[in-house]
Order: structure tokens, then C-alpha cells, then sequence
């Protein structure tokens, strides 16, 4: 996942878009399926892991919040 896929989330696209631009979550929520979480982890060149996490949430089958998380 890349800043540049995450730019191009926008309110009111559909489920479909999103998992065109984004791809399909690794695990849907159980708990809440209008919630689609998406975590991954960058490595810069002295090694460092960061992990960031975009939560995207959904209403009548349209994204309707964008969470980024680093």
C-alpha cells in the first residue's frame, strides 16, 4: 500500500472502486462489515519498521471516512 493509492480514496466511492484501488482487506471486520481495515508495514533503508493502518468506512455501499493511522 502505497500514499499514492490512499490519495486516491475519496468519499463516495463504492466498495468495488475501493478494492480496485486499494485491494481486498486481508480480514474483513466481524464485528462491523461497513468497516474495512487495511494495516501494513514500510521499512526505511536503516531498517526501521513503521506500521500504519487506514480504516475505511462504509454507508449504503459508499465510503463515507477515511482513518489513516501511522
Amino acid at each position: 500500500m502505497t500514499d499514492e493509492m490512499i490519495n486516491q480514496l475519496q468519499p463516495g466511492l463504492t466498495r468495488e472502486q475501493v478494492v480496485y484501488v486499494m485491494g481486498n482487506p486481508l480480514t474483513p471486520s466481524t464485528i462491523n462489515p461497513n468497516r474495512w481495515d487495511y494495516i501494513y508495514w514500510s521499512k526505511d533503508p536503516r531498517d526501521n519498521v513503521t506500521q500504519q493502518k487506514v480504516s475505511l468506512v462504509f454507508d449504503n455501499n459508499r465510503l463515507v471516512e477515511i482513518n489513516k493511522t501511522p
